[in-house]
């Protein structure tokens, strides 16, 4: 059960950016996967996940970048609460060769981290204005170190497989179609999916629903229909799955939504009723 002083916001941009912020102290992310760039700082505590094989503790002012399709969860490192800011970014928008480098998830470096945090207030507080852009453009670049060399067990098969399985988001998928498109054994695409993509076929599906139902959600499709749609067993079952993934009910999450769409702007153009405090972070 979350506690009363676990929280979190989010906020979907006209161009696709997701911005996320949230305070955990007891509540714990299943692993889980994103098809976006998620770039993030910690704020405050001690942010602990695990992605590329490792567990990783992120402290404040540490810049996060986890790339699409990493695995990943997220807990408190210690007794007591953290804090984080994530930009959840469409590969769409992110030029070809300035791809966030894909050496390491944790970077401790307060200069950057200072610069993905401006860009993450700018896009909050007025995401359709040139000094936005420039701050968003400025944090990408300065992540950019090249292009990242491909996985060496990314078999071009097991890139169909993954195509399937998000072409039948609301279908039940059966193991023997996959090893037949993959033109394996159900053992070898077992194992070998999980190695390329760090989840099992049904929990990589999963993921992809809860995606799917997000969307959804967004469209103001009723959450017991999106359950029924996309395969749960029930609007429960989605409701804990897409909490252990995402840090929300869909039912928060839905209203959070449609509170932004209707939200009036005042003349600074703010989304979030933030104060322009100084950024808890070091420099």
């Amino acid at each position: 059960m979350m506690a009363m002083s676990d929280w979190s916001r989010s906020r979907v941009l006209p161009n696709g950016i997701e911005l996320l912020e949230a305070s955990f102290d007891r509540h714990v992310y299943e692993r889980h996967v994103h098809d976006t760039f998620a770039i993030g700082v910690t704020l405050s505590g001690v942010q602990r996940f695990w992605c590329r094989g490792a567990t990783n503790d992120s402290i404040a002012g540490n810049v996060m970048v986890i790339r699409p399709g990493e695995v990943h969860d997220g807990r408190s490192g210690t007794p007591g609460s953290y804090s984080y800011r994530m930009m959840y970014v469409p590969v769409s928008l992110i030029l070809t060769g300035s791809e966030p480098s894909s050496s390491r998830t944790i970077l401790d470096d307060p200069i950057l981290g200072r610069r993905v945090h401006d860009a993450w207030r700018a896009l909050a507080h007025r995401e359709d204005s040139l000094a936005a852009d420039e701050l968003f453009d400025d944090a990408i670049a300065a992540l950019a170190i090249r292009a990242p060399q491909r996985d060496p067990v990314d078999a071009p098969m097991l890139d169909r497989v993954r195509d399937y399985l998000r072409a039948h988001v609301d279908a039940n998928v059966r193991a023997n179609e996959l090893a037949s498109i993959a033109s394996m054994s159900r053992f070898q695409l077992t194992r070998q999916f999980q190695r390329r993509f760090g989840l099992p076929l049904h929990a990589y599906h999963l993921h992809l629903r809860l995606e799917e139902a997000k969307r959804r959600l967004r469209l103001g499709t009723p959450i017991a229909q999106v359950a029924a749609d996309l395969g749960f067993v029930d609007q429960s079952h989605l409701h804990r799955r897409f909490k252990g993934a995402f840090g929300t009910t869909p039912d928060v999450w839905r209203r959070g939504v449609a509170a932004q769409k209707s939200k009036i702007r005042s003349p600074r153009g703010r989304i979030f009723e933030l104060e322009d405090e100084p950024c808890p972070i070091s420099t």
